[in-house]
């Protein structure tokens, strides 16, 4: 990680390309969060989304490259929560990836993370042509 804000209402990470930076999105995001929600579940729902982003970044975004990084923010406005996570890939079209549930692709070792995202948070939005991921949280 190579910086870090934290303030009353976010926190932001630049990350570098390494699977090493999921620990440090676990314990800052779960410290940020333990701090202003008592919703255990929707605390989970977040750290968990937040890997599968990051790794999602690491991995398919910026291919693994360490001269890239990636962006993350997770701000707590009212009754949202909203994390984004922005890698300096070459982006993907959402509506082109493989459905995991069709039969054909039930047993790939990959693809499922799109539909976690969908099932888990409450809005799910790519931007900056499939670069950026926006993930919100609806807080009850």
């Amino acid at each position: 990680m190579n910086e870090r804000e934290l303030t009353s209402d976010s926190l932001e990470m630049v990350l570098e390309t390494d699977f090493s930076s999921l620990e440090q999105v676990v314990d800052q995001t779960e410290s940020f969060l333990e701090t202003r929600l008592d919703d255990e579940d929707l605390i989970y729902r977040v750290v968990l989304l937040a890997t599968e982003a990051v790794t999602n970044a690491i991995e398919h975004g910026n291919g693994l490259d360490p001269a890239k990084s990636v962006y993350y923010r997770l701000e707590i406005r009212e009754k949202v929560v909203e994390l984004v996570v922005e890698d300096e890939g070459g982006g993907f079209d959402p509506d082109k990836t493989d459905d995991p549930t069709e039969s054909k692709n039930l047993f790939r070792e990959g693809g499922r993370g799109l539909l976690f995202m969908h099932e888990i948070a409450d809005e799910v939005l790519f931007e900056k042509n499939g670069r950026l991921v926006r993930l919100i949280f609806h807080v009850s």
